[in-house]
C-alpha cells in the first residue's frame, strides 16, 4: 500500500469515525434521554440495539461510501489500488458480491455478527448489566464511531479496486 493511499485511508477513517460517533451518540441520547436504565433485553435495551445498529450502520455507510469513492476514482481524485489475491484480507474482499447492495448486506452482517456479537460478549464478560441513558449514549456513540472507522477501510478499498464490477 502506498503512502498516499495510507494517508487517504487514515483521513477517511477519521472523518467517518468521528461523524458516526457524534451523530449516533446524539440520536441515541435524543431517543433515550427520558429512560432511567437501559438493560440487556426488554423494553429499553442495548442487546437488540447493538445488533441492529451493527447491521444498519455499515449497510447504510456502504451505500454512501462506495459510490462516492467510485466518483472520486473516476475523477482521478483518489489513489489507485488493486486487490492482491495473495493477501488474505484482499482475497476475502475479492469474494464480496459485485453489486453495491450485496456488499452493503455483507458489511451489515459483519457489523452485526462480528462487531456487534463480540461487543455484547465483551460487555457480558466484564459484567455490564445496564447503562444509564447518558452512559449508553456515550458508549453507543464511541462504539458506532469505531465500527464505522473499522469498516470504512475495506469499503474504500473495494471502491478503489481497479477491476471493480457493477451489476
Amino acid at each position: 500500500m502506498t503512502h498516499e493511499l495510507s494517508t487517504y485511508l487514515k483521513h477517511e477513517c477519521s472523518v467517518n469515525g468521528l461523524t458516526n460517533a457524534f451523530f449516533n451518540g446524539l440520536i441515541c441520547w435524543l431517543l433515550i434521554k427520558n429512560n432511567d436504565t437501559i438493560t440487556w433485553w426488554g423494553q429499553h435495551n442495548f442487546g437488540y440495539d447493538i445488533l441492529a445498529t451493527g447491521f444498519i450502520l455499515p449497510f447504510i455507510v456502504t451505500l454512501i461510501v462506495i459510490p462516492i469513492q467510485r466518483r472520486k476514482t473516476a475523477n482521478n481524485k483518489t489513489p489507485a489500488f488493486t486487490l492482491d489475491p495473495s493477501n488474505s484480507s484482499h482475497a476475502i474482499l475479492n469474494k464480496f458480491p459485485a453489486s453495491n447492495m450485496g456488499r452493503a448486506f455483507y458489511f451489515g452482517l459483519i457489523g452485526m455478527i462480528v462487531v456487534g456479537g463480540l461487543s455484547l460478549l465483551i460487555l457480558g464478560l466484564v459484567g455490564v448489566q445496564n447503562f444509564s441513558a447518558v452512559e449508553y449514549s456515550i458508549f453507543k456513540g464511541v462504539w458506532a464511531g469505531v465500527l464505522a472507522a473499522i469498516l470504512v477501510t475495506p469499503m474504500i478499498l473495494l471502491a478503489l479496486h481497479q477491476d471493480y464490477r457493477v451489476d
